[in-house]
């Protein structure tokens, strides 16, 4: 038998721990329940899909359901890498995030889901501001998750702008209070996992979501009538990873990181399109919701012409230049939301 030189061991071993040191393990906080709607499934393809990628040497390591971080939560935790990756809900978030909270103040406005992905990630390739607003918390960009066409679902049928009086629907942000204002409703502050208990109970008559959230998050069960207003689509999320961890990694996964930026934005926006029409498919069929077309003429002419709509637009400006963005930059943004 072959001696084995202890040399031989050591060079062996040290490789060893050189690989092992090499290896990471990415922790995703997701305060979603796993395959709840396509935000959690489309988050668990892209764990899968860095898993595959790495060919075993790295993993994502899922956390669902708000048992690691809530969604208040999710900006902090990531900061102080309680986990290191997670979604950014970013209307929940203002004034933290004035610069990247750009299209919220545009509600209602005439861009779809594709258009606003791709506009958000030109942003944070052209203008400095918005990855520079992120790195001040110690955040990095890596992939969006813009929001599709919004409707609204409700307990009642809403049918006219008169209907609208008077009800009680959820708001966040700041640009949906006032164009819930405008046409005659009443906002009500309120994140999107409360919705199914208030829809249930009454405290709310409405939430705004788009078909596959409804039903992801049960309102569905409760409010049998989505009214389908042309308020267009929206920010959503910005899938966010700790700076200083991003920093940390291996070439060989910064790039399976960075690929991510663009593939997982497709993957987003093909599985949301197929789960679009597949839900308003089986509303139809089933006949468990009624889609009600609201005449679009009068819902763009009730909030456009609003003073408090319009004042809110044109703050954002202001917003982002006080926060460090050239001037000439936020207005290009505009141009591009509202053009």
């Amino acid at each position: 038998m072959r001696k084995i030189s202890p040399f031989t061991v050591a060079a062996a071993f040290s490789v060893a721990l050189a690989g092992a040191a090499q290896a990471e393990r990415i922790r995703y906080g997701d305060y979603m329940p796993q395959g709840a709607n396509e935000y959690s499934r489309s988050a668990e393809w892209m764990g899968n899909e860095i898993n595959k990628r790495a060919a075993g040497k790295h993993t994502v390591n899922m956390l669902w359901g708000g048992t690691v971080v809530k969604v208040g939560e999710v900006p902090t935790a990531v900061e102080n890498k309680v986990i290191d990756m997670g979604p950014l809900v970013t209307p929940y978030f203002p004034d933290q995030f004035p610069i990247n909270n750009a299209i919220p103040f545009f509600w209602p406005q005439p861009k779809n889901q594709a258009q606003l992905g791709e506009l958000m990630l030109k942003w944070h390739d052209k203008y400095p501001a918005f990855a520079a607003e992120l790195a001040k918390y110690k955040l990095k960009l890596v992939s969006v998750r813009p929001l599709p066409s919004y409707g609204i679902i409700c307990t009642k049928p809403v049918r006219t702008m008169a209907d609208f009086k008077g009800l009680r629907i959820r708001s966040y942000g700041i640009a949906l209070p006032a164009m819930l204002e405008a046409i005659g409703a009443v906002p009500v502050s309120m994140a999107d996992v409360d919705g199914y208990e208030a829809l249930s109970n009454g405290i709310l008559d409405c939430s705004p979501g788009d078909p596959p959230l409804t039903v992801g998050w049960k309102w569905s069960d409760v409010a049998k009538y989505y009214i389908d207003v042309p308020m267009g689509a929206s920010w959503g999320h910005i899938v966010i990873m700790n700076l200083d961890k991003y920093n940390s990694l291996p070439a060989d996964l910064k790039k399976i990181i960075d690929d991510m930026k663009h593939d997982y934005l497709k993957e987003f926006l093909a599985s949301y399109d197929k789960s679009i029409k597949d839900t308003l498919a089986s509303w139809k069929a089933t006949g468990k919701v009624e889609v009600i077309k609201f005449p679009e003429a009068e819902f763009t002419k009730a909030t456009l012409e609003s003073p408090k709509v319009q004042a809110v637009r044109d703050s954002w400006i202001k917003r982002a230049t006080t926060a460090g963005m050239p001037e000439a930059d936020a207005k290009q943004v505009v141009d591009d939301i509202t053009k």
